[in-house]
Parts: C-alpha cells; structure tokens; sequence
C-alpha cells in the first residue's frame, strides 16, 4: 500500500486546498486539546492576554517582508493596500454585517491610509483594538437577545429577510442593527421550530421500527403474534437505548440564545495568536486567496497531518462568511461510504457521540477542524444545513482512516452502445478520482510503485486484451487534483510525445513534457469534468484538448485553480529562529497550457457542455475574493495528435444537443437546474412559515436530484443497503457514452479508424 505520508505530501505541492484538506483527515493528536478548549462552552472563558508583544510585532514585520519578496505578484504593501486592508478586517470579523456600526468604522479611520507603514514596522494596535471593540459588539448583540428572545413572532405574515448582506451600508445606529436582529432571531427560531418537528418525526419512525422489530422478536414460531407480546418482549437483559442530546431539552428560542451566548464565549477565548492569524491572514488575502498566515497551532495541526495516517472523516473543507463549508468529499473517506455529506453543506454543530453538541457557526476554521477530527472508531455528529435558512440536519460519521484503495483508478466497466447499423461498440469507463504515486518507490525504479497512470494503464490493457474496447471515457468528475507528474504521464499515455504544461515562477516558465518514449494508446476518448475537477485533472484535461486528441465534456468550466502554494515556517531563519511563530502560506508559481493560457480562473473549458447544479454553487476559483487574473505566455510548439478530433467537435455538439433536446428526464432536470439558479439568486428569504415549508420540500428535492450530477459512487459497507438503495441514472455519462460513439463514427466514417481493429499501442 502506499505510504499516506508520501502521497500527500506531493499533493499537497501541487493541492487545492492544501492546509484544510489535510487538516480534516488527520489525526488526533491535537484533539484532547481542542476539547478542553472548546467543547466546555457553558463555563466562563479565562481571560486570554490580548495585548500584542515584540513576538506578534516581529512576526507581522517579517510576513509584510516576505509577502513583498516571495509572493508570486510581487506586490507592494502600499496604500491602496492599506484601504483595503482596513475594510476587509471589519469584514472579515463581521461579513454579514450584524455587529459593527458605522460609528465603529468611522473611529478607526485615522488608520485607513497608514496600515502599510504600522503593519511594515510591526504596529498592531489597528488589529487588536478593532477586536476588543468586536467583542464588544457582540456582547451587545447577545444582550439584545436575551431581552428579545421571547417576545411572539407572527409566522403568518410574508415577512421577508435580506440574506446576503455583506454588500450594504454598515448600520447606522443600534435601531437599525435591532431591526435586522429582529428578523435573524425571528428566522433562527423559525428553523429550530423545524428541526424540533424533524426530529419529532424522526423519533416516531424510530420507535415504530423498533416496536415492529419487537413484535416479530416475540411472535411464536410460525408467525403468529401472541397476545401481549409487546409488552413481553422486554427484558432485563435488553440493552439500554442510546439517546443523544442535541439540545434536545431545550426549547428552540433556547438553542437560539445559546448559539450566540456560545459565539460570543469561543470568541473570547481567542489570544494574540489567533487575532494575529485573522489580521495577517486578511493582509495576505489581499494577494490571492490561497496565501494565508498560519499561526503556531494551526501551523502544528498542519504538520502533524504532514506525519500521521489519515483519521477523520475525509471531506476538504473551507471558511466561508462565518460557516465551515464542505468543499469536496474524499473518495475512500468515512464521509464517502456514509453518503449523506455532501459539497456545499455547512456544518453548524458538531458533537462528540452523545454529547451536547457544540454551536460552530463564526468559529475559525481550524478550531471546527479540531473538533471534527478524533480517534479511529468514535463517532462525529455533524449538523449540517444546505443554505443558510435550509432545516438542520444531523448526519452521524465513524472517524476512520481515508481508504487509499478508494482513490485509486478503477474500471468503470465497460458498456455496450448499438450503432445505427446495429453493430455494438464496446466502451470502458475509467474512473479517476484523484492523481496520486509512491514518489520514493518510483526514484528507486520499483516495478510495482503505485501510480495512477500505472493503473489506468493497467486498466486499459485489460479492457483491450480482453473486452477488445473501441474507446474510453476518462471520468475525472471531482477530481480534486494531486500530482503534477501524475496528469502529465496519464497525458502522456493518450500522446506520443511533447510539452504538456508550463508552470512560471520566475520571469522563464519551466516547460514539463511527457517522457515516455512516445508509447500512446490509440482508442478515441472522452474526458468527463465538472467544477470539482481541479489543479491536476486540468493540466491532464487541458494537454488532452490542446492535443485535440479526445472531447471533453461536462459543466460550462472546471474549478480554474491555476496556482501553486508553498509553506514557510518562520522559525527557519532570522529574528525568528526557533520562535513558535508559525508560517506563512504563500502563491509562488502558476500553471500555463501549451498553447500559453493560463488554468488559473476560467479553468478547462468544455468542448460539450452539460447543464449543472454546480453551475450556481459557487464553486470554482473565480468565485473568490482577489483571485489571480488569468493571462497568456509564449505557447509552446506542438504537433497535433494523430487522431485530431478538432474537425469534428462542432458535428458532435450538434448531434449531442439534438439528442438532449429529446430526452424528456434531461430537460426535467435543465429546469431543475434552471429553478434552483433563480433561488440561489434570490437575496431575501421569506419567514412565512407556510412558504419555507415549500421551500424546504423544494430543497430536499433537489439535494436528492443534483446527485446525478456528481456521479453517483457511494461506497457500502453492507451489501443489503447497496440492493435496498435506490440507484440513480447517470444522465452525464449516458450521454458522454454516446458521444464517444458519435466520434468513433466520424474517424470510421474519414478512415481514420476500423472499429473492427484490436485497439493497438504506437
């Protein structure tokens, strides 16, 4: 098996998410900590000192310097940079803008032009006083509740809630703030109200299973049930039921007041460390949003997923407006094999087995991680809502270690496809859920290190020797990435010879280029993507269409992660050495196609587009905050493939629509997809009770439905659920099927392929 430590630490080289995805897969050891730090939230917080020392300031003098000299930008901290930085401090304490007041902005404003020069000098009075003055402002906001919490909402009036508020005016004064609070706590209870009745519901399918259950137990051989079985049947040797509180002896206003008089504890709890990482953090965002500041716990959590095996539940996480949001799922993670995780979910409470569950909505990231990360075999209770106002749901997970074999390429099977002359094509599926190899194994030249393109290659020859395959579908639906050297030779094996990617980190971009000695299959192929296929999966698919060896098909564009982070530990070097001062993450280089586009922001655009939920989930890169533009370089010199599909893209479009244009559950589920865009448009919420009833069933529907979009590929422990689970149909890669036959047919139709041929090696 291959060694986790090595895999991951190339991926993390050329990764997406490279500190959190780690983080919430591994292991424990930070977790006893995090406990006695977090999970004890109805006692009053010792006061942390949150005065900054000469360590804070050398620390933000040394990252303004290194953010200036190493960044990929080279930027300046300037004054423009200043301006920015003072806004996006607030925001970043208070994105939805429900504590600060204009007043508060206004008091600070002599530091709007001079942050460039506090923060070069190490002055930190800008960053610590605007904190204290936050937690002010949330103690304020908590009293608010205590005296409102109560009061009698009316659910029957079509009162609508602006949702997204990070773009408006700060609030004037209190009563402005007391109005929008009105309405967030009138919302809060409306959803608690909701939960309370699901969890009703859910407790009474319980109990009428396990009365059933009963009843069969005591019925006497033959199937007849003797009277008073029921009450027979229990023993005292009967196992105890096992009961979680969730809250559950609270009332909903109650769970309410305790998520804010929560927040308002973590948030105290908070020392120079953690206000130094918010501050130097927003200061590096202002870049790009994948450069960051680790401070020396999250710098200890990362290094320690460096080390350890996997022990979590599997998922890639991210900050995003005050929720943890699941960004992607790890094939072969506990997350995976439970199924009801999914991209998009925001965890608000996590819990501990059958303790009280903690509020974690507005807490930093890496104290969610280490709540959610814990020993192998117990379990984490994630309570998770779709959107913002959706209904709560709890979702039970086994921390486990993330199943590398899961990750691996693995056929698909292969499917048969009628032409119109009533011969069959034989396609195989090759399903690659991430790039991944055993580096030190390969260095040493091991005939059996691990690799995906030596098991796609595998694969393939089995499905020539023995299926005699025409073509195949190269699924990297969210393939979140891995190693770079993993996409160029997986390329490698579709292309004889040639640059595949440029990556630039200095003013000469570095050309790397397939090594193979020109070995190529081929079988004509297409590429299936979506918004999750990132960094890895793009170099591969961009060098397969800058080749125009295969099509590609899927949602409008891939995820656009176009850059390349590296981590420094500032106790490396200088003033620093030796210090608990953390790192700095920081952009260094970024990816470019032969043809001279970069992959950053646009991503792979698909030569066949399929409509997608993930369309309007806000996914990919461009998506964020002071993204990195996309550019042009020199292109690089290349000779097309020799099955150079570009001549017959435009034909099989054409033919793809046509036939998706007829296909009655296709067009159901564009108007889904169509519905869904114009709710998550929508800036206001209704608390109509009668109306968010509507709107929940509308949600559910379309979490069940938006799973024919990633591909369904859960994962079972136990067969029996696998036959009672009801299968969904693949529309995407129904339809990839018939595109690859669509283009099998036009290279039969020019004589550039006999489909009776054995596939053969150049």
């Amino acid at each position: 098996m291959t060694s986790f430590r090595k895999l991951i630490s190339e991926r993390y080289r050329w990764s997406l998410f490279a500190v959190v995805s780690v983080a919430i897969l591994s292991a424990a050891i930070p977790y006893a900590r995090a406990q006695d730090a977090l999970t004890n939230a109805d006692a009053e917080p010792a006061q942390p000192s949150r005065t900054p020392d000469i360590l804070d300031e050398t620390i933000t003098e040394v990252v303004a310097k290194y953010l200036e000299k190493w960044h990929y930008e080279k930027p300046k901290i300037n004054n423009e940079v200043s301006a920015i930085l003072f806004a996006e401090y607030f925001e970043r304490l208070d994105p939805y803008r429900y504590y600060f007041l204009q007043t508060d902005i206004d008091e600070f404003l002599p530091y709007r032009n001079i942050l460039d020069d506090e923060t070069k000098k190490g002055k930190l009075d800008f960053a610590f006083q605007v904190y204290e003055r936050f937690l002010e402002r949330i103690a304020d906001r908590v009293a608010y509740c205590e005296q409102h919490i109560n009061e009698e909402f009316d659910f029957s009036t079509d009162e609508r809630m602006l949702t997204d508020r990070k773009d408006i005016p700060w609030a004037a004064g209190t009563l402005e703030l007391d109005a929008a609070w009105r309405q967030r706590l009138k919302n809060q209870v409306l959803i608690q109200e909701f939960a309370k009745e699901e969890k009703e519901k859910e407790e009474e399918k319980e109990k009428a299973a396990e009365d059933e259950t009963t009843a069969e137990d005591a019925a006497p051989e033959g199937g007849a049930t003797a009277a008073g079985a029921e009450n027979n049947a229990a023993t005292e040797d009967a196992a105890p039921a096992v009961t979680y509180d969730f809250g559950a002896n609270l009332t909903p206003r109650e769970k309410v007041l305790k998520r804010y008089r929560q927040y308002l504890k973590f948030m105290k709890k908070n020392d120079n460390a953690d206000i130094l990482e918010y501050y130097l953090t927003t200061l590096a965002h202002i870049f790009d949003p994948h450069s960051a500041y680790l401070n020396w716990r999250s710098l200890e959590d990362f290094d320690i997923a460096m080390k350890l095996s996997l022990q979590g539940i599997g998922a890639t996480l991210k900050y995003n407006d005050g929720y943890t949001e699941v960004v992607s799922i790890i094939p072969g993670g506990p997350a995976d094999a439970q199924g009801e995780l999914k991209p998009g979910d925001k965890i608000v409470e996590v819990a501990q087995g059958n303790k009280p569950s903690d509020d974690v909505v507005n807490m930093p990231l890496n104290k969610v991680v280490r709540l959610i990360r814990g020993d192998k075999n117990t379990e984490v209770r994630l309570t998770v809502v779709k959107t913002v106002y959706s209904v709560p749901k709890v979702i039970s997970i086994i921390r486990d270690e993330v199943k590398l074999t899961e990750q691996e390429a693995k056929s698909e099977g292969v499917r048969e496809v009628p032409m119109p002359d009533s011969r069959i094509l034989r396609l195989g599926v090759v399903y690659v859920p991430s790039f991944y190899a055993d580096f030190e194994a390969k260095k040493k030249g091991l005939p059996d290190a691990k690799s995906t393109t030596r098991d796609v290659q595998r694969i393939i020859d089995e499905m020539i020797e023995i299926e005699q395959v025409h073509g195949l579908i190269i699924d990297l639906r969210s393939n979140g990435g891995g190693s770079l050297e993993e996409a160029i030779d997986l390329a490698g094996l579709f292309v004889p010879e040639g640059p595949m990617v440029q990556v630039k980190q200095s003013k000469i971009p570095t050309v790397r280029g397939d090594e193979d000695n020109g070995f190529a299959y081929d079988l004509p192929i297409v590429v299936m993507v979506n918004q999750l296929s990132a960094s890895a999966s793009e170099i591969f698919s961009g060098a397969i269409q800058d080749y125009s060896r295969g099509i590609i098909a899927g949602s409008k564009n891939t995820h656009g992660k176009g850059t390349v982070q590296t981590v420094f530990k500032l106790s490396r070097r200088g003033r620093l050495k030796n210090r608990k001062s953390g790192a700095l993450k920081y952009t260094m280089a970024k990816f470019y196609r032969v043809t001279g586009a970069s992959t950053q922001k646009k991503g792979i655009a698909q030569d066949i587009i399929f409509e997608s939920f993930l369309d309007h989930m806000e996914l990919g890169e461009a998506q964020l905050d002071h993204v990195l533009a996309w550019d042009t370089i020199a292109p690089r010199e290349i000779r097309k493939s020799f099955l150079n599909v570009s001549e017959y893209v435009n034909e099989i479009k054409a033919r793809s629509e046509q036939r998706l244009d007829a296909n009655e559950e296709y067009r159901k589920l564009t108007e889904d997809i169509r519905r869904f865009g114009e709710r998550k448009e929508e800036r206001y919420i209704t608390l109509k009770r009668e109306k968010r009833i509507a709107m929940r069933e509308e949600d559910e529907y379309w979490s069940k439905r938006s799973q024919s979009v990633l591909g369904k590929r859960k994962r079972y422990e136990n067969k029996e659920e696998e036959e009672e689970e009801e299968e969904m149909d693949d529309l995407y890669l129904d339809e990839a099927l018939l595109i690859l036959a669509d283009l099998i047919s036009c290279l039969e139709r020019d004589n550039k392929l006999a489909i009776t041929d054995t596939a053969a090696h150049h």
